[in-house]
């Protein structure tokens, strides 16, 4: 990428055509697809590909979400429409069951990445800072909710009529971002303070009358849109289901998600933005203290502030937060920043433009190549060494925090697994899972276990659990040790182990014999 200066400005190549910026943006999205190779959270499998591998191959595993209504088939359904072309080619390869799916969030990730640079009016600023962005390439080829969540709030954002702006073509006004913002609502009910800063925005600034923008525009696309979302959920759960109440029902009225773990209020304004964020932090802080001192003179900024200040409140009062649940904002934050990089880059001297933009690179590189490629790598790196250490006949037990590896989305294989659970106390009957039970006590959960079923032929744990567990594992072989982390916590520790039942020497005998 060539970065140069000319009238004051950084630009990064002479006279960028679209199908240029295109082919650009879908290079670096695809080199994600194919160098993040970690773990992040299970969501990004048990949401999505694992509800697909089910949908089209008729095994597999659901968690309690897919039990409860609380998830919509939409993302999933996309999915399994390619898993449903490559078994009837016979082409279900794992790895392309793996690949593809991650290669076609690449591409709504590139449409996302296009969008935004339209949406600043193609600052070449704004596409270096999109592409730049560490957390976006460590989630842009990842199937999760949450990416293609902000892959549609970029998308919408490029769409919405803003009013005041530079732009002209901010002042014509298309429907089109409505329905993207009820796609993302029933996607992740948790964006709606996003949209009604938005919506309430557009009404107020509208060039038409406000009854007939809500009677003719929002009541038609939200009736349209929600209700072919309501008969696809309610196809596949087999019952009329509203999938958006649902979740709300049990994360916020019910708090179920606060057993998943509860941080403090302040987290995301501590922790959970300046992490997403990295070095652009520091142009994004430039930008707010900007807007907040001349609101009138930056009238947008200060609707997106708005609406990233409702949004973070809203999620600051649920107990249960996360890196990814801000991931939606990233779009807008890095608008705020190209919006001061590029009235600054005019007058900067050229020393200064290289170093800012080598400082952008570098500080985003760094965190990029660490966590996608070295830290957490473990359980991707298992499952094919699993694929090729079993049969038809195998069974393998996780013997690890719930759901810390992909499962048959991975393996493609008809066989028995068996992994901790952790499902939430979902009625009055405690809140002791599985998984905490068995880390309580590891033998006893074990002599209950092949009480029940036959001990498995592999076990994969994380080494930590080893010297727990060294009766157990006197009757297996150890297999694989797979470096996972350089910052072991709780249960996870540096390495994956993955261990094969020792063969019993009436069977050694059979085998001499063959």
């Amino acid at each position: 990428m060539i970065i140069y200066r000319t009238r004051g400005r950084m630009v990064l190549a002479k006279g960028l055509r679209p199908l240029q910026v295109v082919s650009v943006i879908l290079f670096v999205r695809l080199l994600s697809v194919f160098l993040v190779q970690t773990w992040y959270v299970p969501d990004e499998y048990w949401q999505t590909l694992e509800v697909a591998h089910k949908q089209v191959f008729g095994y597999g595993a659901l968690t309690w979400e897919w039990q409860q209504g609380i998830r919509s088939y939409l993302y999933p359904s996309i999915v399994a429409g390619l898993y449903t072309l490559l078994k009837y080619t016979g082409l279900d390869y794992p790895e392309a069951l793996i690949l593809l799916p991650r290669i076609l969030q690449a591409i709504i990730s590139t449409a996302a990445d296009y969008s935004f640079y339209k949406w600043t009016g193609n600052r070449k600023w704004a596409l270096f800072l999109i592409l730049t962005s560490w957390f976006w390439f460590y989630t842009s080829g990842r199937t999760l909710l949450q990416t293609l969540e902000t892959s549609l709030v970029a998308i919408a954002l490029s769409e919405f009529p803003f009013k005041g702006g530079k732009l002209g073509h901010y002042e014509q006004e298309s429907p089109k971002w409505i329905w993207l913002a009820v796609l993302c609502v029933f996607l992740r009910p948790t964006s709606a303070p996003l949209w009604a800063v938005l919506g309430a925005y557009n009404l107020l600034t509208t060039n038409q009358s406000r009854m007939k923008l809500v009677l003719r525009t929002y009541v038609p696309i939200a009736l349209i849109c929600g209700s072919a979302l309501v008969a696809l959920d309610s196809y596949y759960y087999g019952r009329l289901i509203v999938t958006p109440w649902e979740f709300f029902r049990f994360n916020v009225l019910h708090d179920i998600a606060s057993f998943y773990g509860q941080h403090p209020w302040h987290w995301y304004l501590t922790q959970g933005i300046p992490a997403v964020l990295g070095i652009n932090v520091i142009p994004v802080l430039w930008a707010t203290v900007k807007i907040l001192r001349q609101p009138k003179e930056n009238k947008i900024g200060s609707l997106l502030l708005t609406a990233v200040a409702l949004y973070v409140a809203v999620y600051s009062f649920i107990p249960h937060k996360e890196f990814r649940f801000v991931l939606p904002l990233l779009p807008i934050f890095l608008y705020l920043a190209q919006d001061v990089i590029v009235p600054w880059s005019r007058k900067a001297k050229k020393f200064h433009l290289y170093l800012l933009a080598g400082s952008i690179l570098v500080g985003n590189a760094v965190p990029a190549l660490y966590f996608g490629v070295v830290h957490q790598a473990g359980p991707l790196q298992a499952m094919p060494a699993l694929r090729q250490a079993a049969t038809n006949r195998t069974s393998i037990t996780f013997l690890m925090p719930c759901h810390s590896t992909p499962l048959y989305s991975h393996l493609h294989l008809n066989i028995t697994t068996r992994y901790l659970s952790c499902e939430p106390p979902l009625n009055a009957s405690g809140t002791t899972y599985e998984a905490e039970t068995f880390f309580n006590n590891p033998q006893r959960w074990w002599r209950q276990e092949t009480a029940l079923r036959q001990a498995p032929d592999l076990l994969v744990l994380y080494d930590r659990l080893k010297g727990r567990i060294e009766s157990i594992l006197a009757g297996y072989n150890l297999l694989h040790e797979i470096p996972h982390t350089q910052f072991p916590e709780g249960e996870v520790s540096e390495n994956l182990l993955i261990y094969q039942k020792a063969k019993t020497p009436s069977k050694v005998a059979a085998d001499d014999v063959v």
